[in-house]
């Protein structure tokens, strides 16, 4: 938090999106907590890369999710870090630090923020759901736009809170389901975990559950019965 809202020097990488040092201190802080802890664990991060990440445990981290919120100065930013075993996350943590809240999740033991057990809606329909989505710039990317103006027409009402921010209001049931075109596995690991936990599903756009790609995708999050309606969509 010490570089949030201030002068903080931007640069830009190879895929266009910015990156801070406060990006790279984070990373760098947890990867040496995880190496310190479990040196025979491997990690895969988003600033600095993969490190022996065929191994039996992987760890992922996104520093800042949402890092141009953070150079914004907007506190929805926020930091994902996951435990996978054999590629399968079995532990997520989303923490928000400009809000003061961190949820977690451990596979069999349910998805957590503080005292209160997480648990998706159970909204079962399109019409009058309150749907999260990502940027607009990922639906046009991904050559989704027609799915986000569909979704503007039918649900009951559609707002764009990215990255791990808007997964998260999807696990606490605060919105009925995530809509999220595009993001990568450390996006996705713990959000993964953290929806199944909470009594709702993860899904790839177009999949089918069984095959979710977290290297490079995209998701439905929320309880099954509307995700599948929304991925009827696709």
């Amino acid at each position: 938090m010490n570089y949030f809202r201030t002068s903080v020097k931007v640069e830009t990488k190879s895929d266009q999106s910015p990156v801070t040092i406060a990006d790279k201190k984070v990373e760098e802080m947890l990867r040496k907590r995880i190496m310190r802890s479990f040196p025979d664990h491997g990690i895969i991060g988003e600033e600095f890369g993969s490190e022996e990440d065929h191994r039996e445990w992987v760890w992922t981290i996104d520093p800042i999710d949402g890092t141009r919120s953070f150079i914004r100065g907007l506190p929805l930013f926020s930091t994902l870090v996951s435990l996978l075993h054999h590629g399968k996350p079995v532990l997520g943590i989303i923490s928000l630090p400009a809000l003061g809240e961190t949820a977690w999740a451990i596979k069999n033991q349910g998805a957590w923020l503080k005292e209160e057990r997480l648990h998706v809606s159970k909204h079962s329909k399109i019409q009058g759901a309150a749907l999260a989505t990502g940027d607009v710039y990922c639906f046009r990317e991904k050559k989704r736009m027609r799915l986000l103006n569909q979704l503007h027409r039918e649900a009951g009402l559609v707002r764009t809170y990215p990255d791990a921010f808007g997964h998260l209001m999807a696990i606490r049931g605060i919105v009925d389901a995530m809509v999220d075109p595009w993001a990568y596995i450390w996006d996705f690991a713990p959000c993964k975990v953290m929806a199944e936990e909470a009594g709702g599903t993860f899904i790839n756009m177009g999949g089918t559950g069984n095959d979710v790609n977290l290297r490079q995708g995209s998701a439905l999050v929320g309880n099954k019965t509307l995700v599948k309606k929304l991925n009827q969509l696709i």
